[in-house]
């Protein structure tokens, strides 16, 4: 009896392996949240009166799938934010670094703007080595503080 239960959750853990490696090469969907908090930042007035905004946040990712890779990934992201004359945002640019729980690192590209909030994977360290893929953002709450929460979504495949 013993026995047969343990073939049994091996047979089960090998169809679930082979699942999830099914699913790794069809490219993986999920979504979650990054909560981020300013580190740094500074800005520079331009001569037109619009305002670039330098900065640095630090965040962890949270995925609705605890077993997507990246979720409790830290991060570190960088970007530049064009604000217009009437302080409100115009478009932003940045890439971040991630480093999942495992120690592989990932790096990405997002873009923030009229046209969408997007981003997309540049490239990582073992299970993220030439992953492609990526997705879109949306705000959830910004506070005064420099605290931000979005809300991700994407897919990704090697």
């Amino acid at each position: 009896m013993k026995t047969k239960l343990v073939l049994g959750v091996l047979l089960i853990s090998m169809m679930c392996l082979g699942l999830a490696s099914t699913a790794s090469a069809a490219g993986s969907k999920y979504e979650g949240t990054v909560t981020y908090v300013a580190v740094s930042s500074e800005t520079t007035k331009q001569a037109d009166g619009k305002t670039v905004l330098r900065d640095h946040s630090k965040g962890v990712v949270l995925s609705t799938d605890p077993t997507a890779s990246i979720h409790l990934s830290t991060q570190d992201c960088y970007g530049t934010n064009l604000m217009g004359t009437d302080g409100k945002p115009m478009m932003a640019n940045g890439y971040c670094d991630g480093i999942d729980k495992d120690g592989d690192i990932w790096w990405i590209w997002w873009h923030d703007g009229a046209d969408g909030n997007r981003w997309g994977f540049i490239g990582g360290t073992g299970k993220y080595d030439g992953v492609k893929g990526g997705g879109t953002t949306t705000p959830i709450a910004q506070f005064p503080d420099g605290r931000v929460v979005i809300h991700w979504e994407g897919s990704w495949s090697k």
